[in-house]
C-alpha cells in the first residue's frame, strides 16, 4: 500500500479535505480516505504533493438518456452542450471543462464546479461515475482561491 497527500484531496464522495490523505493498493486502486483536518503530519513513506489529488475516475452512459438542451449560460447548459454525443467523460474532460466554466462563472470555487459538474453528468445526461485505478494530480491552481488557471493540468503520479 501506498499513501498519498497533498494541499487538498477530492475523495470519492466529492468532498474536498485539506491535507487529506489516500491510501492506494498497488494497483491504484484508493481503499480509504483520511481526513486529517488540515493537521498533516509526517508519516512513513507517504508522498505530498502540491496541487489538488484525485483517485482515478470515469464517468460512463449509463443509458439511452437524452437530456433536454438546455438554453442559456448556466453551469447545467455547459455541462449538457459538453457532455452531448459522449459515451464516457474522462478526468482530463472534467478538468478543461472546469475550466471554461471558471471562465464564464469566475466567482464559483474548484469544489463547486467539479461537485456540479458531476451532480449534472449523473442526473441529467445519463452517467455513471465508475472507480478507474491511478491517482491524479490537479496542479498549476489558485489554492488560496480555490480557481481553475489556464494553467491548470492533471497528470496521473500512480
Amino acid at each position: 500500500m501506498r499513501k498519498f497527500t497533498a494541499n487538498y484531496l477530492l475523495s470519492d464522495s466529492g468532498v474536498f479535505l485539506k491535507n487529506g490523505i489516500v491510501i492506494v493498493e498497488e494497483d491504484g486502486s484508493a481503499i480509504e480516505y483520511l481526513d486529517t483536518k488540515g493537521d498533516l503530519k509526517e508519516i512513513a513513506q507517504m508522498s505530498f504533493h502540491n496541487g489538488i489529488l484525485m483517485a482515478g475516475f470515469i464517468f460512463v452512459k449509463s443509458s439511452d438518456f437524452v437530456p433536454l438542451s438546455e438554453a442559456g449560460n448556466t453551469v447545467r447548459s455547459f455541462v449538457i452542450h459538453s457532455a452531448t454525443g459522449k459515451i464516457q467523460y474522462s478526468i482530463q474532460d472534467l478538468i478543461n471543462l472546469g475550466k471554461q466554466i471558471q471562465d464564464h462563472f469566475p466567482e464559483m470555487k474548484i469544489p463547486e464546479i467539479m461537485n456540479e459538474i458531476a451532480e449534472v453528468l449523473v442526473s441529467s445526461v445519463g452517467f455513471m461515475r465508475e472507480k478507474d485505478p491511478g491517482i491524479f494530480l490537479l496542479s498549476g491552481v489558485d489554492l488560496p482561491q480555490m480557481h481553475f488557471t489556464p494553467n491548470a493540468r492533471i497528470k496521473r503520479i500512480f
